[in-house]
């Protein structure tokens, strides 16, 4: 067995552990966000899903369409969450367009790069 097709048995695993951690983080109390760093905020966000989007579309190549739109109506969820569940963080509507733009990114990456670098080695699906 080749080594791609050995690590991409564990990247489901992957990318629900991070899916899962994503959460976590966004839901535990945090202190209060000084408004100078509010673009920081945005860019964590991007990132994160970005990440998340990648990973997701590479556990589940076949799937990337329904990875994308349940990133988006994860991270939507999320926002709704926050403003519900927790009293120190408040949803925004902008880093769910944060979220959406790192999914954008994320999914962006995986068709230009990783899926064609996998093609090369019969990228099992």
């Amino acid at each position: 067995m080749g080594l791609l097709r050995r690590v991409s048995r564990y990247l489901p695993h992957l990318f629900f552990l991070t899916l899962v951690l994503v959460t976590i983080l966004a839901l535990i109390p945090a202190p209060s966000v000084p408004q100078a760093v509010q673009f920081w905020d945005k860019a964590q966000h991007a990132l994160a899903f970005a990440v998340l989007a990648v990973t997701g579309c590479c556990a589940f190549p076949s799937r990337a369409r329904l990875v994308t739109a349940g990133l988006l109506v994860h991270g939507a969820l999320i926002e709704v969450l926050q403003s519900t569940l927790t009293t120190t963080r408040f949803g925004d509507i902008y880093d769910w367009y944060s979220d959406a733009l790192g999914i954008l990114v994320g999914v962006g990456f995986f068709v230009l790069v990783v899926s064609r670098f996998a093609a090369r080695f019969q990228y099992p699906d």
